[in-house]
């Protein structure tokens, strides 16, 4: 196997790493996302380079990035950078590094990474979930990510709440055209919202955790519900993809109690009483998602 590139796009910023033959990480670079495609396609460009100037050798690329992939025309659709949309992505990087190179969703990246260097690498089938900003999915099934004819499989985000009740929030307008999605409601606007409906009071996720963790009664409160919510949630996972375990990233992945509690909630929604899949924290943090990128190649 050669070295391998894997690229990370954010909306504020990309990561880059360069992976040995052997899996090791060898360098990584970070730099702002620029706002325009021109612009883009040279930091793509410019960072790969970097990285294979420090290796000493030219390497395979795999990029990850928010937004729906159509393979057929290798471009992203409705991605989160709005200068992305409908523009020839792959074409125009092939272009500027003169190989071909691999496109992915960043949320199958990750969880890619994750069946195969960590939480999930002994387990056959792993759902990674991204919570934070918003809610995001991949699936990988005996090591390949299972995306879906259309692109879709894991959009579990844009799907309604299972089992909702009114205590479980507000209903918030997505944008998929609908309301009460799983992306506006365990994400961590939803945690903020719910927050705000059962106090009067406003805090973010981050506060909010912080405050559980010192012993707030009202935050210890809202995550008691917001931890049933989730399970409803997860139940969405269990019945259509049934994986043996769900691997969390993203900004509300470390709240205090979130591992042990939701798994003891969800067999009250799923139609197993006790599910035996596991719910754990992802193994390999903010980068998992440039090292999903580079084994898109493996």
């Amino acid at each position: 196997m050669s070295h391998l590139i894997g690229l990370d796009i954010g909306g504020t910023k990309i990561a880059g790493g360069l992976l040995s033959p052997q899996g090791a990480m060898l360098s990584q670079r970070q730099v702002p996302t620029p706002k325009d495609y021109a612009d883009f396609l040279d930091v793509c460009r410019d960072m790969a380079l970097a990285l294979e100037r420090e290796a000493g050798t030219q390497a395979r690329v795999g990029v990850g990035i928010a937004g729906r992939i159509d393979r057929e025309r290798g471009c992203v659709s409705s991605a989160n950078l709005s200068f992305l949309t409908g523009k020839p992505l792959l074409h125009d990087l092939e272009a500027k590094l003169g190989r071909n190179i691999r496109l992915a969703n960043d949320a199958n990246c990750a969880a890619l990474a994750e069946a195969t260097d960590g939480a999930g690498a002994s387990c056959t089938s792993v759902l990674g979930l991204i919570m934070g900003t918003g809610v995001g999915a991949g699936f990988v099934y005996q090591g390949k990510i299972m995306d879906g004819f259309n692109g879709v499989a894991s959009e579990i985000g844009h799907l309604p709440l299972p089992h909702r009740e009114e205590p479980d929030g507000p209903l918030a307008p997505c944008s998929c055209n609908q309301q009460g999605c799983i992306d506006k409601t365990i994400s961590g606007g939803g945690l903020a919202r719910l927050y705000e409906a059962m106090t009067g009071k406003a805090a973010d996720a981050k506060q909010i955790a912080a405050l559980s963790n010192g012993g707030d009664a009202d935050a210890l409160r809202v995550l008691d519900r917001f931890y049933d919510v989730v399970a409803k949630a997860m139940v969405v996972i269990l019945h259509t993809f049934d994986p043996e375990i769900i691997v969390v990233s993203g900004g509300l992945n470390a709240l205090p109690g979130l591992y042990d509690e939701v798994p003891k909630r969800w067999g009250r929604y799923c139609c197993v009483a006790q599910p035996k899949t596991k719910f754990v924290p992802a193994r390999l943090g903010a980068t998992a998602g440039l090292w999903g990128a580079a084994w898109l190649w493996r």
